[in-house]
C-alpha cells in the first residue's frame, strides 16, 4: 500500500472510531490494531496522537465544508426550502464527517474547540447575511438570534444524522421554516414575510 493510501486508511479507522465512540476513544494502539498495522507505522504517518487527530480534523472539515458556501439565499420565501435542502444535501453527502464536526469535542485535539468556534463564527456570519436579506433588517452574527438559530440548526442536524427515520428531511425543513419565521418575528415583527 502506498504511503498516501496507508494514511487514508489510518484516517478512515480513526474517523470510524470517533463517529462511533467519540474523540476520547481514539488511541494510537487502537488505530494500529484496527488497521492491522504496527504502531510504528501510525507514528511514522502522524508523529503522535495529536498529529493524527489534527490530520483527521483537517480532512473531515474539508469534506464536510466542501461546497457549503455555494448555498445562497436571495431573500425569497422559496429560499428557506432551497437553503434547507442544500444543508441536507451536504449532510447526506458526508454524514460521518458532519457527525464528527457536530460531536462534542471531549478528547479531541487541543485546538478542536478553537476550530469549532471558528467554524461556528463562519456559519453565523453566513446565516446572519442570509437571514438579514430575508428579514429585511441587519442581524448580528454574534447576537442572540443568530446564536440560537445556529444552535437549533446544529441540533436538528445531529438528530437527523443519528435517526433519519424519526427526523426525515421534510421534518427538518418544517423546523427550519419555523425557525426562520421565529427570527423574523423577533428581529422584524412588522415584516410581511
Amino acid at each position: 500500500m502506498s504511503a498516501a493510501d496507508r494514511r487514508t486508511q489510518l484516517l478512515d479507522v480513526a474517523r470510524d472510531i470517533v463517529a462511533a465512540e467519540g474523540f476520547a476513544s481514539v488511541t494510537i494502539d487502537r488505530v494500529a490494531r484496527e488497521a492491522e498495522v504496527a504502531r510504528a507505522l501510525v507514528y511514522q504517518q502522524f508523529t503522535d496522537l495529536s498529529g493524527l487527530m489534527t490530520a483527521l480534523l483537517d480532512r473531515e472539515t474539508e469534506i464536510a465544508m466542501a461546497g457549503v458556501s455555494s448555498v445562497d439565499w436571495s431573500g425569497t420565501a422559496d429560499d428557506v426550502d432551497r437553503v434547507g435542502r442544500g444543508i441536507l444535501e451536504y449532510l447526506h453527502a458526508a454524514p460521518t464527517s458532519w457527525q464528527i464536526m457536530l460531536s462534542p469535542p471531549d478528547g479531541g485535539p487541543p485546538d478542536l474547540r478553537v476550530r469549532l468556534e471558528f467554524g461556528r463564527a463562519y456559519a453565523r456570519a453566513i446565516g446572519a447575511r442570509h437571514l438579514s436579506r430575508y428579514a429585511g433588517v441587519t442581524i448580528d452574527p454574534d447576537g442572540a438570534t443568530e446564536r440560537l438559530m445556529l444552535a437549533a440548526t446544529e441540533e436538528l442536524a445531529r438528530l437527523h444524522l443519528a435517526d433519519p427515520r424519526t427526523y426525515p428531511d421534510e421534518l427538518v425543513l418544517r423546523y427550519l421554516r419555523s425557525l426562520v419565521a421565529w427570527v423574523i418575528g423577533v428581529e422584524n415583527p412588522d415584516s410581511p414575510a
